[in-house]
């Protein structure tokens, strides 16, 4: 049983980003998965239940990865204790995450959903959209924040956080231009491990800028 809601989950993940909201119908889902409407309706209810649950469903696979390390599980927990150096590494740690993330076709079906969901301004789905977006920007505000002193959710440390983990939030367009421009087919190990060596640098340049800024 268990299974059969996780099938119709991921095929909806497909077909929702596929398709969006409106133009998916539930027996459509239902045929990709080889299974019958009346399992929509034991499981979920209807339509639009079926749609909240998979968004629900995306986001927790995003932040999946971040809550099965427990290496940045312990350091997020002890942060306050941490030197700045031990700060530094697990901002390193965080935003190589992040970027393993940015460079994984698995999340296309999260961006294009989300994408068809914020023009979707209804009660049931603002709320799961903002709460995702809070549980994913809590962790390097309070870090960024620890290394820069700046207050969480100031001005400064919002736009700085951004700033800084904007570098790697590629949309699906982003990925192919890249591609594109460096006349390669796929993210071999190299090219990966080049960006996130650009991504570091980039980033131990703006919190050294911002360093001198502030002590001015």
């Amino acid at each position: 049983m268990k299974d059969a809601r996780l099938k119709l989950l991921k095929t909806s993940a497909r077909i929702f980003a596929q398709k969006g909201y409106t133009d998916t119908s539930v027996r459509e889902i239902v045929a990709a998965a080889h299974m019958n409407v009346s399992a929509v309706n034991y499981y979920f209810g209807d339509k639009r239940s079926l749609y909240l649950e998979t968004v629900k469903y995306l986001a927790n696979e995003q932040h999946k990865p971040f809550q099965q390390d427990k290496k940045i599980a312990d350091a997020l927990n002890k942060l306050d204790t941490l030197s700045h150096e031990q700060t530094l590494q697990l901002l390193h740690d965080l935003l190589d995450i992040v970027t393993d993330l940015g460079l994984d076709s698995k999340m296309l079906p999260l961006e294009r959903i989300f994408t068809h969901a914020a023009l979707d301004n209804s009660k049931e789905l603002l709320p799961l959209l903002f709460s995702f977006l809070e549980g994913y920007h809590t962790r390097p505000y309070k870090i960024i924040s620890k290394l820069t002193g700046l207050k969480e959710h100031s001005v400064e440390l919002v736009i700085i956080t951004h700033v800084i983990f904007g570098q790697i939030n590629f949309s699906e367009c982003h990925r192919i231009a890249l591609l594109h421009d460096l006349k390669q087919r796929t993210f071999s190990p190299q090219l990966h491990q080049q960006i996130k060596d650009i991504v570091w640098k980039n980033t131990l340049a703006i919190l050294k800028l911002y360093e001198k800024g502030t002590n001015k």
